[in-house]
């Protein structure tokens, strides 16, 4: 009787995650690019490296720096960590499988609009709904030395003077209220309206 009640309750355990699995595969097909076979191709893919479905910052930051082959260690890590509390949007500090796919929907999928905020809480380093230029130019000089780690002295110096430059341009032309702070409708609304303000070549920043 026992093994028989314990196997009616692991079954009706199983069905209840069934259900909830593909309940959230249907949120996720409304409120991402994604269709449901390409989500749950995902999702195999997620549960095969995190089986308790749940992405740890550690890992992440891991599988990030393994990315770049090299480049100093401590810029990776920190652009990693940055990166990763773009995903983990309720601040728990992991990524669920819907936070996961949020944010893929939105880099590779998403509107201009939705990229750039997406890249606004990447620049929003201390995640208090603003940009300062002292985390703007931070988050670039980071993404120019990973993108050039064999880069000379002189080359990095330039290309910093050229980072400011960038970042001077862009606070001018949106930060609308003058508080020497983007906010993130000033963000995304400048730079859909002028993308030519920021570009990236070769790893380095360009003024046009």
């Amino acid at each position: 009787m026992g093994e028989v009640l314990g196997k009616f309750l692991r079954q009706g355990r199983d069905g209840q995650h069934k259900r909830s699995v593909s309940q959230m595969f249907t949120q996720l097909e409304e409120i991402t690019y994604f269709n449901r076979s390409e989500i749950k191709k995902w999702y195999k893919l997620f549960l095969k490296d995190c089986p308790d479905g749940h992405l740890q910052e550690e890992r992440f930051v891991a599988f990030y720096t393994a990315s770049f082959q090299s480049g100093d260690m401590e810029r990776k890590e920190c652009l990693a960590k940055q990166i990763f509390r773009t995903f983990d949007r309720d601040g728990s500090g992991t990524v669920d499988f819907k936070e996961f796919m949020c944010g893929m929907s939105a880099l590779l999928r998403g509107t201009t609009p939705e990229r750039l905020k997406w890249a606004f809480n990447m620049y929003d380093l201390d995640g208090n709904g603003e940009i300062s230029m002292q985390e703007l130019l931070h988050v670039l000089k980071l993404m120019y030395e990973l993108r050039s780690p064999h880069a000379t002295l002189e080359e990095l110096e330039l290309a910093e003077t050229d980072l400011r430059r960038v970042a001077d341009k862009i606070f001018q032309e949106l930060d609308e209220d003058g508080d020497g702070n983007l906010q993130c409708r000033e963000f995304v609304d400048g730079l859909t309206r002028m993308p030519y303000l920021f570009r990236m070549a070769d790893g380095r920043p360009i003024l046009q």
